[in-house]
């Protein structure tokens, strides 16, 4: 039998549970990381954004990480790790498709909005290739001495008055791990459940609805070289290349995610609203792409090469939350306590904030921490709650694109105080995710997120004004700027307190 004795078990190995493990062993901590597979492994959650950045390069400054910093900007990781494979994400594309119909440029870009996150190639975001990504976290890992328990399936947990008990087994026999404190940082949110008695939200109370149907593919051609071949000169407005950004394509019900990466790898898959795209009998996860692309001619072309390189992936409603996401001695990652879509690409920005957060907490002793494990739960279900409002929103909204770039503009500034405050040496080591702890943003914001949802389209434009004129306290990059006309470049913004 293997035994382990130790401060912090963590249950997980992606990339928040893995570097969550070197920041605890850093720290001083005794620590062990337990994962039920092994690596390199599929995963998607694949597109940070540059407040995901500011957070990583926080986090390898802060704990003394020099190796991991390089990994916060295009530029230097590709200078450092060229064999580590991602993608370049200057920004957000977005495009509505009307069904039977190929894709038309509208007058005054009614069906497109493309939002700049970068100024240059160099110091762009990513796309990270996670089977390649959580790998290498989990070598650095192990080279930094944490202990790592491969193909082990824990089969009961135990919370006791002194710690926890982890029974496990592994194909070389059972393993027993004694623990003060438990971090769940699984894909499910089950692995501690049932020791704490955590009872799952109802999803019904839960604004976003989808499911998902995804895969890997090749031969997936550029959306911009669709554009121009059907109508030449169709992108010059736009301010940086559509396909180098996480590109959402947006149909009746639903949405389709297109991330490139330079390994010739490409991940698309769709977000259906369950309502209006339930499961058909008999039909194969292969057949309802070919269905759903079959629908949307110009889809149809973009996809007209492609290959997947794995099986797709089919689910049921995507949306879950647990009503606890910790306590003095225990916690749950973001990914783990809820999940609701990908939409926007908030899952790498969370996680890395809570991972900030709960390595702050390690790092106290005796009350304070106890204090920082407490608090850290409800803050990562408000940010939950949050998040589902603005993309339940705008999933309310894709039948009035212009509407919904004005929910969606809702995010961007959030996104881009936060980093603003990243960037001016001004954001608190408790600050939540998007202003979740905000009340006045939170109140604009949520004011103006209640009339998107039953705004008649006619109305779009004074839409856009008031949201403007109420978000200009917050909004240092110029968003909702109808003289932009939906095309937003990188702009440099002021000073945010």
């Amino acid at each position: 039998m293997t035994r382990v004795d130790c401060d912090v078990a963590i249950l997980g190995s992606g990339f928040g549970g893995t570097l969550l493990s070197i920041v605890a062993r850093k720290l001083g901590c005794s620590v062990v990381l337990v994962e039920r597979g092994t690596h390199p492994r599929f995963a998607i959650g694949e597109s940070s954004t540059p407040l995901a950045d500011f957070t990583l390069a926080r986090i390898a400054d802060r704990f003394g990480l020099g190796w991991l910093r390089p990994l916060s900007k295009y530029g230097t990781w590709k200078a450092s790790h060229p064999e580590l494979p991602c993608g370049m994400k200057r920004g957000f594309s977005f495009f509505r498709h009307e069904a039977g119909r190929p894709f038309a440029h509208a007058e005054g870009n009614a069906n497109a909005l493309v939002v700049a996150a970068s100024p240059n190639d160099d110091l762009a975001d990513t796309h990270w290739f996670r089977a390649s990504f959580d790998a290498h976290l989990v070598g650095k890992a192990v080279g930094d001495g944490v202990p790592y328990l491969d193909r082990c399936e824990c089969h009961a947990v135990r919370h006791t008055e002194s710690g926890w008990e982890l029974d496990a087994a592994r194909p070389d026999g059972a393993v027993h791990i004694r623990a003060g404190l438990v971090i769940d940082a699984t894909g499910t949110g089950q692995a501690l459940a049932p020791a704490l008695g955590l009872e799952p939200v109802d999803p019904a109370g839960l604004l976003a609805r989808s499911r998902a149907l995804y895969s890997h593919f090749t031969g997936v051609a550029r959306w911009q070289d669709v554009l121009e071949d059907a109508e030449p000169g169709a992108t010059a407005a736009h301010p940086f290349p559509c396909d180098d950004a996480a590109l959402h394509q947006i149909i009746d019900g639903g949405w389709m995610w297109v991330l490139r990466f330079e390994n010739d790898i490409t991940s698309a898959g769709f977000s259906l609203d369950p309502e209006r795209h339930p499961v058909r009998p008999g039909e194969s996860p292969e057949q309802e792409w070919g269905r759903l692309l079959g629908t949307y001619p110009s889809l149809a072309r973009q996809f007209a090469d492609a290959e997947p390189v794995r099986p797709f992936v089919r689910t049921g409603r995507l949306q879950r939350r647990v009503s606890r996401a910790s306590g003095p001695d225990w916690a749950l990652l973001p990914h783990a306590a809820g999940f609701l879509d990908a939409w926007l690409s908030p899952g790498i920005a969370q996680t890395l904030s809570a991972v900030n957060r709960l390595a702050l907490a390690l790092a106290e002793r005796g009350p304070e921490r106890r204090r920082r494990m407490t608090e850290y739960g409800p803050t990562v279900l408000r940010e939950l709650e949050w998040v589902d409002e603005i993309t339940g929103t705008c999933f309310a909204c894709f039948d009035r694109f212009p509407v919904m770039g004005t929910a969606a503009m809702l995010y961007f500034t959030a996104a881009i105080y936060c980093e603003e405050r990243e960037r001016n040496g001004l954001a608190g080591p408790d600050d939540a995710f998007l202003l979740a702890d905000h009340p006045e943003y939170r109140a604009t914001a949520g004011h103006l997120l209640r009339k998107a949802r039953t705004l008649p389209a006619s109305e779009a434009d004074d839409f856009l004004a008031e949201a403007h004129r109420l978000l200009e306290p917050y909004n240092s990059c110029g968003m909702c700027d109808p003289g932009r006309r939906n095309m937003y470049p990188y702009t440099a913004s002021r000073p945010t307190k």
